[in-house]
């Protein structure tokens, strides 16, 4: 019983990374550096935080599919 109880812990683990703040920092570092580069930095910070919110998202969105397909897989 504490074993299941222990992968369970380890499955959640695993479940509770979330890709949407990892993606603002992406889309926040690169918009900054492409802004630098061509001088117009607010709007491409803008830009690319608007991207990597999205793609965060996106990824966050798919991981929760993925947990509901094996926890239904797990559950046959």
């Amino acid at each position: 019983m504490k074993e299941n109880m222990d992968m369970n812990n380890e499955n959640n683990k695993d479940d509770n990374t979330q890709y949407m703040p990892i993606g603002m920092c992406i889309g926040l570092a690169i918009g900054v550096g492409i802004g630098a580069a061509l001088g117009n930095i607010p709007l491409y910070m803008c830009i690319g935080l608007s991207i990597g919110v999205g793609i965060g998202t996106v990824i966050d969105s798919k991981n929760i599919e993925k947990s509901k397909d094996d926890t239904e897989n797990q559950d046959k």
